[in-house]
């Protein structure tokens, strides 16, 4: 997975706002999964502390540079990992909220509105 973190600058990215086809999207242009895949793919990433990283944020939807960030869908609905809640309180990372590069291109990631 890419990462939704610069160590350097202590950015996490995470999608302003959810995507129009997140997966964890209840509406009907949700992506199509076998039954019950959705919610053992919710638990494994939960189990382990993890995040989902946003599909409009990855190739080949957007260039192989274009900086990843979180899944808004996921994070709206299980909060923010761990790791990510510690690395902000412990003032090494700052959440940046980005566009969806679906809807405004992905030359338009500017930085984002940080937190």
């Amino acid at each position: 997975m890419p990462p939704v973190a610069d160590p350097e600058t202590g950015e996490i990215r995470l999608l302003e706002d959810r995507c129009t086809t997140c997966v964890l999207n209840p509406a009907a242009s949700v992506v199509p999964l076998p039954p019950g895949r959705r919610q053992q793919f919710i638990r494994d990433v939960r189990d382990c502390g993890g995040q989902i990283v946003c599909h409009s944020t990855m190739p080949p939807v957007v260039p192989e540079d274009f900086p990843a960030a979180m899944c808004r869908g996921f994070i709206d609905a299980y909060g923010l990992p761990e790791a990510v809640q510690e690395a902000v309180e412990l003032g090494v990372g700052h959440i940046v909220e980005v566009p969806d590069p679906t809807r405004t291109g992905a030359d338009a990631y500017g930085g984002g509105v940080q937190q």
